[in-house]
């Protein structure tokens, strides 16, 4: 028997292969049109938002800082155009290849720059700068080059200007790209990676009035990601100016008056406590941090012993010297215990116990008053009525007329050190804790632990000579003037001080002699502070004491004596006497003072 096979219609075969394209292809468009509804309904605005960043850049514009002015209205910080290349790195498709490029016009790092525009990837979209502040010939390379530099732009806006470089770097401070920690801090305040922000001084603590609101541009990109039109621009509100109580003028004779001596220079009005100038050296050029500074560059500031950044006129502490006599002073009138009439016998030393404290002159002074004594710093006169005050009674007087404590100004400043019984207690654990006579002594001609700087110094001796009134110093002109605290000084007391005051300046005997002149009137004390005790006294010349062993020299200095308007203080770091050093500083400055007041051809008193 044959097997036989019926075969299959073409019609059927053709429908069943017909019917199961159909039904992939429709499973196909099912998908597709599912795939179609989720990407226009579901996702329609995410995948619009691709499709407008392929086209359109979103950009915050930058605000221009505010400018920073002096109390007569002279600009000290302003602003200057800056062209800077930018980056968008959604724009970059070949980030090697345009670092190398851009490198080879700017004459820069290839690597660093690439290092910058990958580190940015996380974020497509927000620009960044691989260069700034373009020399014209740097902007005039990349310029000709354009078009073979996709996502490349040169973007124009405002760079911080010290009109004036170092005169006033460490009042005014600097600004520079905001750091990880700040951005963490202040991102809620509007601060993106890039911006620039007050680092010290002024433009730090006035940032919020300086830093002005961001504008923002849209504009549409080509398929290099170059800019062919703006769509919407909303300018940026430009900073608020910020007035200073200095004067550029008196900053400028007292940086003069310092020269290249590490040391300071303070000028207060002492009425009001506005600070005329501010003066320390040495000083630098805050516009050297615009730009970010190399490890090698920033190793080489930090790494200077003479220390330009530190504001020694805020932060520099040291002894005051004799200068802490006029608080004694006034602490022993003011108690009732010295009276101006009685004397002292200094025979150029001074004993308590076992131990002998030297006066600063070795023949000694003979039978001084205190006029005298103080006029001539005699250091025996001091060492008794110190002994007769007490330390707590000295530290109380100096610690209320601001020793010991931030002085309140707007800046960063120190706090020093007013030593006392509980201070070493607290200091000096057990039985190294207690507090020992010799120590007052030494205290009472400004040495031993007491520590100042020279703004403190400014604010106590403004308030002695005003009468009692302790101001709060300020540097900014929208400060209103404070009284601390009033300190009830005679009418007496204050003439009788005063006189010794300017019998330093104008005595046959003073100590600062070098300053008289007929022309003015000024009181003030010498100070010098002694930094190690030297176990020699045959060293034939002060100049072979080695520098750093070299005693502080120290003036103050006020003008006119019946009626304080200026106040100056000067320090000189191993700088040796007062008197020769620090007093022809401060003269220089007051002086100056009248000059620009217009006293320079007549006798103003």
């Amino acid at each position: 028997m044959k097997n036989s096979i019926t075969p299959v219609p073409i019609e059927e075969e053709f429908k069943r292969k017909a019917t199961g394209l159909v039904i992939v292809l429709g499973s196909l468009l099912a998908i597709l049109v599912v795939g179609l509804l989720n990407m226009q309904i579901m996702l329609g605005d995410y995948y619009e938002g691709l499709s407008r960043n392929n086209r359109m850049r979103f950009m915050y514009i930058k605000a221009p800082r505010g400018r920073i002015v002096d109390r007569q209205g002279v600009v000290l910080a302003d602003n200057r155009p800056s062209y800077n290349i930018m980056v968008i790195p959604e724009d970059i498709a070949d980030v090697k290849n345009i670092a190398r490029r851009v490198a080879g016009l700017l004459d820069k790092d290839a690597q660093e720059i690439e290092d910058k525009i990958k580190g940015a990837l996380s974020r497509p979209y927000d620009p960044i700068y691989i260069a700034k502040d373009m020399s014209f010939e740097q902007l005039a390379r990349v310029e000709m080059d354009s078009f073979n530099l996709p996502g490349i732009s040169i973007d124009a806006e405002s760079e911080r200007d010290y009109l004036y470089r170092d005169l006033l770097s460490h009042t005014l401070g600097f600004v520079g790209e905001i750091s990880a920690k700040e951005l963490k801090s202040k991102g809620k305040s509007g601060y993106v990676q890039g911006d620039v922000i007050g680092k010290t001084g002024v433009e730090n603590v006035c940032e919020d009035i300086l830093r002005g609101k961001k504008g923002n541009i849209a504009f549409e990109v080509d398929a290099l990601g170059r800019k062919i039109k703006v769509l919407e621009e909303r300018p940026p509100i430009k900073g608020g100016e910020v007035k200073l109580t200095v004067d550029s003028r008196l900053q400028s004779i007292a940086k003069a008056a310092l020269g290249d001596k590490p040391g300071a220079i303070v000028a207060m009005a002492p009425a009001t406590g506005e600070v005329l100038a501010m003066a320390s050296s040495p000083s630098f050029d805050p516009s050297i941090f615009l730009s970010p500074l190399t490890p090698e560059m920033w190793r080489e500031i930090m790494g200077n012993p003479m220390h330009p950044l530190e504001n020694r006129a805020l932060r520099g502490q040291y002894a005051p010297g004799s200068i802490f006599k006029v608080i004694v002073s006034l602490a022993g009138l003011s108690e009732g215990v010295v009276l101006p009439s009685d004397r002292v016998f200094c025979s150029g030393s001074f004993s308590l116990g076992r131990r002998t404290f030297r006066c600063w002159k070795k023949t000694g002074h003979g039978s001084v008053d205190f006029i005298r004594g103080l006029g001539e710093s005699c250091d025996v006169y001091f060492y008794t009525l110190g002994r007769s005050l007490g330390i707590d009674l000295i530290a109380r007087y100096a610690t209320d007329l601001g020793l010991g404590r931030p002085t309140g100004i707007e800046l960063n400043d120190a706090t020093g050190i007013m030593p006392s019984q509980a201070w070493k207690r607290k200091r000096f654990k057990g039985g190294a804790g207690k507090w020992y006579p010799g120590e007052t002594i030494n205290t009472a001609i400004g040495q031993g632990y007491i520590m100042v700087t020279p703004i403190q110094v400014a604010k106590a001796m403004s308030a002695v000579v005003n009468g009692g009134k302790v101001m709060t110093p300020h540097v900014l002109a929208s400060t209103p003037p404070k009284v601390e605290k009033e300190i009830a000084i005679s009418r007496q007391n204050l003439a009788d001080i005063k006189t010794a005051l300017k019998y330093v300046v104008q005595g046959d005997s003073g100590t600062a002699r070098v300053l008289k002149d007929p022309m003015f009137s000024i009181g003030g004390k010498t100070g010098t502070a002694q930094v190690a005790r030297l176990l020699t006294s045959k060293l034939p010349d002060e100049s072979d004491i080695p520098y750093h062993m070299r005693d502080h020299a120290w003036f103050f200095g006020f003008s006119p004596v019946e009626n304080p308007e200026i106040v100056v203080v000067a320090v000189a770091e191993h700088g040796g006497h007062g008197g020769a050093i620090a007093a022809p500083m401060v003269g220089e400055v007051i002086k100056g003072y009248y000059f620009l007041k217009g006293y320079k051809d007549e006798q103003p008193f």
